[in-house]
């Protein structure tokens, strides 16, 4: 449910409280359901009066677990416009931590034009971004600058993310690349295991589930990737020059898309396999 009672079609369009009743009914329904985790969403700032802010703030504070999922300092003229409907609030980052909406389960996406005060503020929250890089770049909106968000001693949690909204693919490795070049327009030189990390780990990290998702040790939910290395000719071509893991890694997130995907296990179940039917369609043995 996309919260938005202003500044949206007006078919779209809801209120503060039925905003809230509709919300509140779909934690109901589905958080905490099997693998399930409800993310209360304005859809952005200037979308949301205060009073729907206020009562998102309410849904996080009577639902501990919830995520809070929204837009922050995508593009300079967005923050102006936020400046503009919410003068009394020190920043962007500001208007949601006021309607308590900044904390360990918030995933702000993008986070692209942030002052040193604000990733501060970011880390003592313990909050993440979603650095969303082909957005990023199809819309103009700027570079995210990964050198300032994981500055120490207060690195931010970072996730790689797509939103399939304004970005131009699904694929995590097709993301990686873009990442990758998003990094150097901003002097910051992301190796293809960080941007690996990014997508794996350091998802889970952002989403406040390290230790559950994101790995292969003991104990993890094995929902696992297997990554075919000659899934096209250029592939197949570039990889037996390749003198390391790495190098590998680094060709195939830049030369690599959803054809390198060959199979996808979900929960230890296997849920998609290149080149044959999946499981679920299988005749029975």
């Amino acid at each position: 449910k996309a919260l938005m009672d202003r500044h949206a079609p007006a078919a779209l369009t809801d209120t503060a409280q039925s905003g809230y009743d509709d919300s509140k009914a779909l934690i109901a329904r589905w958080h905490g359901r099997g693998r399930l985790a409800y993310a209360v969403t304005p859809r952005f700032a200037p979308a949301s009066t205060p009073e729907q802010l206020a009562a998102a703030g309410a849904l996080v504070r009577e639902h501990p677990g919830v995520y809070v999922q929204t837009h922050l300092a995508e593009t300079i003229e967005e923050i102006a416009w936020v400046r503009r409907l919410f003068p009394g609030a020190a920043d962007y980052l500001d208007v949601y931590a006021r309607h308590g909406l900044v904390g360990r389960r918030s995933v702000f996406g993008h986070g692209i034009h942030l002052a040193e005060d604000a990733w501060q503020r970011l880390f003592d929250a313990g909050a993440a971004l979603a650095h969303c890089p082909t957005s990023n770049n199809f819309l103009g909106s700027g570079h995210f600058r990964m050198a300032d968000a994981k500055r120490a001693p207060r690195p931010v949690r970072v996730a790689l993310a797509t939103d399939v909204g304004g970005g131009t693919t699904l694929s995590m490795l097709a993301t990686m690349n873009e990442a990758y070049k998003v990094a150097r327009h901003t002097g910051f030189a992301l190796t293809a295991a960080q941007a690996l990390w990014l997508a794996t780990r350091g998802a889970a990290q952002a989403l406040d589930l390290d230790g559950v998702i994101g790995g292969l040790e003991t104990g993890h939910e094995a929902d696992i990737a297997v990554l075919d290395l000659a899934a096209t000719p250029l592939l197949r071509y570039r990889m037996p020059f390749c003198n390391s893991v790495h190098e590998a890694l680094a060709v195939l997130m830049t030369l690599g898309d959803d054809r390198a995907i060959r199979a996808t296990w979900v929960g230890g179940r296997l849920a998609h396999e290149r080149d044959h039917a999946p499981a679920h369609q299988r005749p029975p043995a």
